[in-house]
């Protein structure tokens, strides 16, 4: 469990100080977190003319959570008013969505709120980077995050990376998991397959085998290395109940290290003699592309 981090308006050291967050992410997202200036007030805003965050990464809102903060707020009143931006007659929010909920739980009818103008991409970035912060963002979510951005903002995955201080193949990797069908996809939103795991399943070449496999990795409690060598015994020949003990444990290492490098599935195979071959799988044309770009390799 995170601990409990300082809400917008204290100050860019408690909102930013966790979760690798560079620098140029920091700059990026401060003009919308910034405290108020001397010509921003905050002012009272009907409920009704509220809508929200078109860019929120989180799809779970935990009503027991909100309750917890619909009775701070009764208790103690809003400390901290929520963000938002004049779109036409109404608002957007930037920040605050939690406690727009509690609010509305209280069945009031305005909030407290800090009106400022922001574009689309600081928009999108900062409620991820505040998600992110706060480690409320399960794999799939933070995936289906970066494809909102990109998708309405129309800046690149290299652009979107730089921006969140992360590395384009963290990024790349991330949204590969939205290609995983809705059934895997499911099972890492509740924690029941890690991310490794998921990606591990991309390299399964007939669906079909899916349910089967799915089976062994949950029975068996496998774990993300003997979770690809499953899929790799699937795609060779029968399925065996337990992951294949037999390959070089420098060939199995060297193969792990070039997954996270290009994310796909990788298999090494290491001779004696110091020969042996590499094979980096790919998923389409475009995925062929993106390998080939982080190999630097330019083909007519």
């Amino acid at each position: 469990m995170a601990n409990k981090k300082g809400g917008l308006g204290k100050g860019m050291d408690s909102l930013f100080g966790t979760n690798r967050i560079s620098p140029k992410a920091l700059a990026h997202s401060k003009q919308a977190v910034r405290n108020p200036d001397v010509q921003e007030q905050i002012v009272s805003i009907s409920i009704d003319k509220i809508q929200a965050n078109p860019f929120q990464p989180r799809t779970n809102f935990r009503p027991e959570l909100i309750q917890e903060l619909a009775d701070s707020i009764k208790q103690n009143g809003l400390l901290t008013p929520i963000i938002v931006r004049p779109m036409g007659s109404y608002y957007q929010i930037i920040a605050g969505e939690r406690r727009l909920r509690a609010i509305q739980l209280l069945k009031r009818t305005e909030i407290a709120a800090i009106v400022r103008t922001t574009n689309d991409e600081t928009m999108a970035t900062l409620a991820l980077i505040e998600n992110l912060q706060r480690d409320d963002l399960n794999p799939i979510e933070e995936a289906q995050a970066f494809q909102v951005i990109l998708d309405q903002t129309g800046i690149s995955q290299s652009e979107l990376a730089q921006n969140l201080g992360k590395e384009r193949t963290t990024v790349a990797n991330s949204l590969r998991l939205l290609k995983l069908p809705k059934k895997v996809r499911d099972l890492v939103e509740v924690d029941s397959l890690s991310m490794g795991q998921a990606r591990a399943l991309l390299g399964l070449e007939n669906q079909s085998s899916l349910e089967h496999v799915l089976s062994l990795i949950l029975d068996k409690d496998l774990n993300v290395r003997q979770t690809e060598q499953l899929v790799k015994q699937v795609n060779e020949g029968p399925v065996d109940s337990k992951p294949d003990k037999q390959v070089s444990p420098y060939a199995l290492d060297l193969a792990h290290q070039l997954e996270e490098k290009f994310g796909t599935k990788v298999k090494v195979q290491a001779s004696r003699g110091g020969r042996g071959k590499i094979e980096i799988n790919y998923l389409s044309q475009e995925d062929l592309t993106r390998i080939l770009s982080l190999l630097e390799i330019e083909v007519d």
